[in-house]
Parts: structure tokens; C-alpha cells; sequence
């Protein structure tokens, strides 16, 4: 997925694993955007929940994994 930082004007190339991670957050929490850090200017930028369904049809919700505690 392409997006350009609304201040620096620079392309943001985001990989489909950070995507998918963005999914997951914004399923979790309830929200409509997730906040991209532009690694030029370290502005953040809004992307939609659709905008990220669009790069990634085929996304499920995965609960996350709990780490099981081992008694000694």
C-alpha cells in the first residue's frame, strides 16, 4: 500500500503485514483510522479503516496470541 505524508508531500510505502497489524488495532479498539508515522518529517497520517480493507481483501481478525505463564 502507496500513501503520501499530507506535510512533507514524501510516498510512504506500507508492507502488507503492518496493514494487517493496523486491522487488528483498529478492530480491537473500536476506531475508524489508523496513525502512520512519516519516517521523514515523523508527522502522523490518518489512513481509513476502508482505505485499509482496500489494500488488504482477504484480511481476518486474529486475536492475539496469550502467552501462557509456566509455574516452577
Amino acid at each position: 500500500m502507496q500513501i503520501r505524508c499530507y506535510n512533507c508531500k514524501m510516498p510512504i510505502s506500507i508492507g502488507r503485514a503492518s496493514v494487517d497489524q493496523a486491522l487488528n488495532s483498529i478492530h480491537e479498539e473500536d476506531l475508524s483510522h489508523f496513525d502512520f508515522r512519516c519516517p521523514k518529517c515523523k508527522k502522523t497520517n490518518k489512513v481509513s479503516k476502508e482505505q485499509l480493507l482496500h489494500a488488504s481483501p482477504s484480511w481476518e481478525y486474529e486475536p492475539p496470541k496469550e502467552k501462557k505463564k509456566e509455574a516452577k
